[in-house]
């Protein structure tokens, strides 16, 4: 449970933060993913999926916690940024395609929302007991 709260603590805000910042500058995330292909040729982006890969790691090896919602979204987001990581390292240039490809379907939307609804709960969920203290 100490693993879960502390990730919900930093997680939560983040993500609030990012649903705030598409909210306000939605043009910035649309520039952003057409900067994409030359961002990919960067060695920044080569070795930001290694850092995402063992932080992901560290984290899906050493939490275990199954007990609330908000342990089995960190498991979740552990496994699935492990996930993406591999297929950055491995397919950079189809994962950028993709991303692309979701921009211009609209997941932009589909991403505020999930970032605002994860994040509030993270926030909730990390910061609550300290409330009661």
């Amino acid at each position: 449970m100490e693993i879960t709260l502390f990730v919900a603590r930093i997680v939560g805000p983040v993500l609030v933060l990012r649903a705030l910042s598409i909210a306000l500058d939605r043009e910035h995330f649309r520039r952003m993913l057409d900067g994409l292909e030359r961002e990919a040729a960067t060695i920044s982006f080569s070795l930001v999926p290694i850092a995402l890969f063992m932080a992901c790691a560290a984290l899906a090896l050493h939490h275990d916690d199954l007990s609330s919602p908000a342990a089995v979204l960190v498991r979740m987001i552990a496994w699935g940024g492990l996930l993406k990581a591999s297929a950055l390292i491995l397919w950079p240039n189809a994962v950028v395609a993709k991303a692309q490809w979701l921009g211009r379907a609209g997941f932009l939307n589909v991403v505020l929302g999930v970032c605002f609804v994860v994040g509030g709960y993270f926030c909730w969920f990390g910061y609550a007991p300290l409330l009661g203290r």
